[in-house]
């Protein structure tokens, strides 16, 4: 009897021992759960202290997901736990300050994505999207394709207010977008007029898609060599225009007579001086003001080009919008190379009011491409258009 209840008194001795044992292990393998899972994702002990102390140690379980980002943020001691899903998703970026930048970033209210795109597209400017306030429109500027990274400042501080003292209306941000924003930055209209001069070579200024506005200059000296007198039966006095425009020009003329429809090239060629004499005197007449609003500074004129001219009708007054010369011209000029070149609504775009009566030749080809675009040249120059093949 003895020796079975010794038995028995071993056996439970035994089923306890075998219990603390288990129990024992199970409780090393929770803790080796808990210590190890993290650092299979790759983070570093202080790291995952930091989890464990933010309460974060279980979505790092859930993400099973390693990010540098994060960990960066955390050995830099510059975390912020309420960034914490972000830091996820940010691809890591080996760069000075790039922790700092990315927290900056996120303060301005832009997310995860934005920054990777930033990082990628944009690199070298993050300081400028740092240094001003939440743009929401920064990722849609970055995905046209006449985006240029050196204007992104200026895309950002642009709000399409008219500045410049020529025109008195102000122009509303709701009418533009942010294809506008990039498009109007690129043509410099946030710069006074006149105050950006690009300075345009005699080889530019000879081709036929040369723009000249109040920031492209024409050199004084500058004056086409294929110069060619219009028919008279076309023109009023002696008119010039380079060769190619010439002819097409008498051609549309011919064209439109034969629909009982009488044009004639009122002005056309005009020399630098003789530009400057003109603006001088509408300057008297009108006062400077007005007169910026419809004639240009001596340089900055597409009549020196021998490429632009100004139509009067049969009466041998100038085209006027209510005119059927004004009405066939603007839908089948293009045919024959010219563009109006100023128009209606586009005052703030051009720097000229409303010219009824003003083509301009760039040759059928870029002439149809701008008249099915429906933009002005000035935002086809800027949006790049004129680099399609």
């Amino acid at each position: 009897m003895v020796g079975d209840n010794m038995k028995k008194r071993k056996r439970k001795i035994n089923k306890k021992r075998i219990l603390i044992l288990i129990l024992f292990l199970l409780i090393i393998l929770s803790i080796g759960i808990y210590l190890i899972v993290p650092k299979r994702y790759g983070y570093q002990k202080d790291v995952i202290n930091v989890f464990k102390e933010d309460n974060y140690y279980e979505k790092i379980k859930e993400t099973k997901k390693y990010s540098k980002t994060l960990e960066t943020a955390v050995i830099e001691n510059n975390y912020k736990k309420e960034y914490f899903d972000e830091y996820l998703d940010i691809n890591y970026v080996e760069e000075d300050n790039f922790i700092n930048n990315i927290n900056k970033l996120l303060d301005l209210g832009y997310k995860n994505k934005d920054i990777n795109t930033f990082y990628e597209k944009v690199p070298k400017s993050i300081d400028v999207i740092t240094s001003n306030k939440y743009d929401k429109n920064i990722i849609n500027y970055i995905s046209l394709d006449y985006f240029k990274e050196e204007n992104l400042d200026r895309y950002i501080k642009y709000d399409f207010i008219d500045t410049k003292s020529v025109y008195d209306t102000t122009i509303l941000k709701e009418k533009y977008n942010y294809e506008d924003t990039v498009t109007f930055v690129n043509a410099y209209l946030d710069k006074d007029y006149y105050s950006n001069d690009i300075p345009l070579s005699k080889d530019k200024a000879s081709k036929l898609d040369v723009i000249v506005n109040k920031y492209y200059k024409l050199d004084k000296d500058y004056e086409p060599e294929d110069l060619t007198v219009i028919n008279s039966k076309f023109a009023s006095g002696t008119q010039k225009l380079r060769k190619e425009a010439a002819d097409k020009f008498e051609e549309m003329a011919s064209d439109m007579l034969k629909e009982n429809l009488k044009i004639y090239a009122g002005s056309t060629y005009r020399s630098y001086s003789y530009q400057e004499g003109l603006y001088n005197r509408y300057v008297k007449k009108d006062g400077f003001k007005e007169a910026e609003t419809y004639s240009a500074r001596a340089g900055y004129s597409e009549h020196q080009l021998g490429l632009a001219v100004d139509i009067v009708n049969g009466k041998w007054n100038y085209l006027s919008e209510g005119d059927k010369e004004y009405t066939w011209l603007v839908n089948n000029s293009y045919k024959y190379g010219f563009i109006l070149r100023y128009p209606h609504e586009s005052e703030y775009i051009t720097g000229y009011v409303f010219e009824d009566w003003h083509f301009r030749y760039l040759g059928i080809d870029l002439a149809t491409k701008v008249h099915e675009s429906k933009l002005t040249y000035d935002e086809y120059i800027a949006r790049g258009m004129l680099k399609e093949k």
